[in-house]
């Protein structure tokens, strides 16, 4: 969602009964206004709002366009309802992926919060242990170890390159900050919806928006197929499509919402004058994409508790 007009915007989060109050939006205002000053990156949009028991969460999303290959590279930041001072949100760790995944409960709002504490590996408080050294036998002088069929091994110039030395991952408690990194990249992974034809791709096979988009027509509004991913494409035919010199030319090289699984994971629903839109999400109930026919104007966000409706398949 468009950050300049952040309150306009709203109107058509509004309908699904979410919303944010005065303060939130005056304060979150001042927010991104410190974040787009100070922050690398080529575009700033509101991503969404995570509640939690004691404090909410409040997510933004740079966009990064310039020189990067076939889609843009996303930065995510973080705030408390505490404070509103947006910081680069980590990245997840591969570690606790099983302990995010498992975990159904909802957020604190404490990001120091530990949910898993990992005990220091032994021999040191924290720190890895020693990596061995490498073992080599000696040989007498003139003798040859023989290998297979009696020939001589080759030996290799540097003793390093043929000791795998494997790195050693420091174990680190999983807060809540953690866990907030893998649901946000899940369901910006799952959602994140645009109209076909908002984005393009130039002759450099960098994404760009498309100025000249006007917005999607009455007869293609409510059509599922006309809306897309934001994200790097994942389907083995878009991912072909997009590596040849003729996407350029289209505006359905991203991957398309009608595809996912299982099949009824999306509504469409239009307002009663048939002039917008909105597109919401059963997997994760809480996103809302919206797009207004004959204008342009289009975006979403996220507003919700970050629980995956993990019982999706047997409720269609």
């Amino acid at each position: 969602m468009d950050i300049l007009n952040l309150e306009a915007n709203l109107k058509y989060i509004s309908v699904c009964g979410e919303t944010l109050n005065l303060d939130e939006k005056i304060q979150l205002g001042y927010g991104l206004k410190r974040l787009d000053e100070c922050g690398d990156f080529d575009e700033l949009l509101f991503w969404g709002r995570i509640r939690g028991i004691n404090k909410d969460y409040y997510i933004a999303l740079g966009l990064c366009y310039k020189g990067c290959y076939e889609f843009p590279f996303k930065k995510f930041y973080w705030a408390s309802s505490s404070n509103f001072n947006f910081e680069p949100l980590p990245k997840p760790n591969d570690q606790h992926t099983k302990d995010a995944n498992d975990r159904d409960t909802l957020f604190f709002g404490e990001p120091e919060k530990i949910l898993v504490e990992v005990k220091p590996p032994e021999g040191g408080e924290g720190e890895p242990e020693p990596v061995p050294e490498p073992i080599v036998e000696e040989k007498k002088e003139g003798e040859a170890v023989e290998g297979a069929e009696g020939q001589v091994p080759e030996q290799p110039e540097n003793l390093e390159d043929s000791v795998e030395i494997k790195p050693v991952i420091i174990p680190r408690n999983f807060t809540e900050l953690d866990r907030l990194a893998y649901v946000v990249a899940a369901i910006e992974n799952d959602t994140h919806v645009v109209p076909q034809g908002a984005f393009k791709l130039i002759p450099q096979h960098e994404i760009r928006r498309n100025l000249s988009f006007k917005g999607l027509s009455k007869d293609h509004l409510h059509d599922l197929t006309k809306y897309l991913h934001f994200r790097n494409v994942q389907s083995a035919e878009k991912k072909t499509l997009i590596e040849t010199d003729e996407s350029v030319f289209r505006d359905d090289i991203l991957d398309s919402v009608d595809e996912d699984k299982p099949k009824g994971a999306w509504c469409v629903q239009m307002d009663s004058g048939k002039e917008v839109a909105t597109v919401r999400s059963l997997l994760w109930p809480g996103y809302v994409a919206y797009s207004e026919v004959g204008t342009g104007k289009f975006g979403g966000a996220y507003f919700g508790d970050g629980l995956k409706n993990k019982d999706l398949s047997f409720m269609l």
